[in-house]
């Protein structure tokens, strides 16, 4: 990397003193050699951004959350003995890249606790609304469960998906009602049961095409934004059971739901 092609990446992370940033910028206007320099960098910041999008909307697996929370406070994870491949590749194409341009596209997609935010789609929609409705005393559903046939009709005709209320008192859970979501602009069905601790568990369910009826459902065990799913297809829809993190028999209680709803 040459060294105005430094100062370039300097200058796109803000890093330049005020006459070098001057100097940049009056070379841009002056040079346009310089200018399409700093197009290529750009391009190339643009094509690293869309290669992590596709990697950032993965949910984490729900054994790593676990391991996460089962390591003693203070202490980080222990490493692995080899990082997934797609890491790797990312990391190595930032390098190749940016050489000096550091953390420029990624500082916008990590918390301020540091962590990476990941976008799971219908799911992460889903943990927003767990998270402001599980804490709901009062107003926990829209519909109690005394209107139970309502509650599968009006629910049912709006998501499009035909189905019951699974009886989960097995798992000392009882079913409160149900209420209207929306995730990634498609109604969701959501069903709200709590165990005698007060602890909310939620069937949610919305239309969709990738399910086989004639197979058994594949469950799909992922933490996200600090809370347990299993998720799985069926037919034309697609179920998940969402529970706090660490909450034991999250998978039990799917396959109940999956062979009642």
């Amino acid at each position: 990397m040459t060294d105005l092609s430094m100062k370039l990446s300097a200058y796109l992370d803000g890093e330049l003193e005020a006459a070098d940033a001057e100097m940049i910028e009056a070379l841009l206007v002056s040079d346009p050699a310089v200018q399409t320099e700093l197009d290529a960098l750009l391009a190339a910041d643009a094509m690293a951004l869309e290669q992590f999008d596709a990697q950032l909307s993965e949910p984490v697996p729900l054994a790593l959350a676990q391991k996460i929370r089962s390591s003693p406070v203070g202490m980080a994870p222990a490493r692995p003995a080899s990082r997934p491949i797609w890491a790797a590749i990312a990391a190595g194409l930032v390098l190749f890249i940016f050489g000096g341009m550091g953390g420029f596209f990624v500082k916008d997609r990590v918390s301020p606790s540091g962590a990476m935010v990941a976008d799971a789609g219908w799911l992460s929609d889903i943990a927003d609304y767990h998270a402001v409705y599980s804490a709901q005393k009062r107003h926990l559903v829209e519909v109690s469960a005394d209107e139970s046939d309502h509650i599968v009709k009006w629910l049912g005709g709006t998501v499009g998906v035909d189905f019951s209320i699974p009886d989960l008192t097995s798992f000392g859970l009882s079913f409160e009602g149900g209420r209207l979501l929306v995730a990634n602009g498609k109604p969701v069905a959501q069903l709200m049961y709590v165990d005698s601790e007060g602890t909310v568990i939620a069937l949610c369910l919305q239309s969709g095409t990738s399910g086989n009826a004639e197979s058994a459902p594949e469950f799909k065990e992922q933490t996200i934004k600090g809370f347990d799913f299993v998720s799985w297809t069926d037919d034309n829809a697609k179920y998940v059971v969402i529970g706090p993190g660490g909450k034991p028999g999250l998978v039990d209680i799917a396959a109940l739901s999956a062979r009642e709803v």
